[in-house]
């Protein structure tokens, strides 16, 4: 097992976790092994019950002829990298259909067909894609309250990226720009500042500063970006909100 993607898999399912949105009731297991900087059987068990994210790491490693825990795998699935662009759409199409709990095959198929050959198995096109999807198939007004509802939502499930521009004891500030739904499509919106939570006893933040660019998840702050990392999410959430755009809009489009 790579000691490496373990943590950076970990370090972005943690917060989710912690809330109680995704995995087993181990958030302890984790938090200890970050702390400690170190894997094990039991984190690697942990992590192996989230229900969303372990299936999409074992579908980018088969299809890409790597085992689920290389570095690259979860940072393709989290962050983005071009592992991302080698799994083939056919294959994300059938995982989508039989590994995924609760996905509707009408939603599955509708999601395939719209966006075609623009579907990533990257988490901001899984979670953009989810709510787009509902909101298609349950009719909301998009123009309504419940659009600020569903761009938050997206928003703090999205894994995003800022920039520190202050450092506390337990809480950073950092800048950033939200995903809002502006006439019914999802943009990225002017940069502002909010406040994060970090865990100063994780590597490297017991030495993060202003100026480093980080990765956010629900509000906690993962991972001190590398300048490729920054380019890929960058690159990869575009990706991801073009695609979700094409559902919003009930295109037809293949993609191309």
């Amino acid at each position: 097992m790579n000691e490496k993607g373990i943590l950076l898999h970990a370090k972005h399912a943690f917060m989710p976790n912690s809330l109680g949105y995704c995995g087993p009731d181990d958030r302890g297991v984790i938090l200890q092994h970050l702390e400690e900087s170190k894997g094990g059987e039991d984190l690697t068990s942990t992590l192996k019950e989230f229900e969303a994210a372990y299936p999409f790491l074992r579908l980018i490693a088969r299809t890409t002829g790597r085992e689920a825990f290389d570095y690259a795998v979860p940072e393709a699935y989290w962050i983005g990298n071009g592992l991302l662009d080698k799994v083939p759409v056919p294959d994300f199409h059938s995982f989508s259909h039989r590994e995924l709990i609760g996905r509707d095959p009408k939603e599955v198929k509708r999601v395939f067909k719209t966006v075609g050959t623009a579907a990533r198995p990257h988490h901001t096109f899984y979670v953009m894609n989810t709510y787009a999807s509902s909101s298609v198939a349950d009719g909301p007004s998009l123009s309504n309250a419940n659009a600020k509802k569903v761009a938050q939502m997206i928003d703090n499930c999205r894994v995003s990226w800022g920039e520190v521009k202050g450092v506390g004891a337990k809480s950073l500030q950092v800048e950033y720009r939200p995903v809002v739904l502006d006439g019914g499509r999802l943009v990225l919106s002017k940069s502002r500042l909010k406040k994060v939570k970090y865990n100063p006893e994780v590597k490297p933040f017991g030495s993060v500063k202003k100026g480093d660019p980080v990765s956010l998840h629900w509000d906690y702050a993962c991972e001190v970006l590398s300048p490729r990392q920054l380019f890929n999410i960058r690159k990869y959430t575009m990706v991801d909100i073009d695609a979700a755009n094409l559902l919003l809009a009930g295109s037809d489009s293949n993609g191309h």
